[in-house]
């Protein structure tokens, strides 16, 4: 999967990247309302290509990967919920003990995936493939969106 991303931050071992926010009026309310902030992270340079703040480039992100994270973030915690209230079941039929160890099946998975990305912090990144030449930059900052709906960037 390739995404039009832009260099946040150049340090001499790491490159921190931002998806840009789109600029549409329904994502500005909802953003502010949840109090969405800009999110950096970082990603590999395999080319060494000179980088500085505020470049456009285009990132890939490995689908296997994106796959098993969606399905670790999403997926395992209902799995845990699930297992920790049938196990429950075997002991008690109170409704309210069956949620509970549903609910804690929930958060003890949802904290199994933050210590498994903390110890895998060092995994797979994104790589950068390229950087946007300056005739293509300006018409993504027109557009200024992942949305893919105006397509005036020319990303799908």
């Amino acid at each position: 999967m390739i995404q039009p991303a832009i260099v946040d931050e150049v340090r001499d071992d790491l490159i921190f990247v931002r998806y840009p926010s789109p600029q549409g009026e329904k994502s500005k309310t909802s953003r502010s309302f949840w109090n969405v902030k800009e999110q950096n992270f970082p990603v590999e340079n395999p080319k060494d290509l000179a980088l500085k703040k505020g470049d456009v480039v285009e990132i890939f992100i490995e689908p296997a990967g994106a796959i098993k994270a969606a399905f670790m973030v999403f997926i395992v915690p209902l799995i845990g919920f699930f297992i920790f209230y049938k196990v429950a079941e075997l002991f008690s039929s109170s409704a309210g003990l069956l949620f509970s160890a549903g609910i804690l099946g929930l958060g003890s998975t949802m904290t199994l995936n933050i210590w498994i990305y903390k110890a895998k912090s060092r995994g797979e990144r994104p790589k950068i493939q390229r950087c946007i030449p300056q005739e293509e930059h300006q018409n993504f900052m027109k557009c200024n969106s992942t949305c893919e709906k105006c397509g005036s960037c020319g990303y799908q």
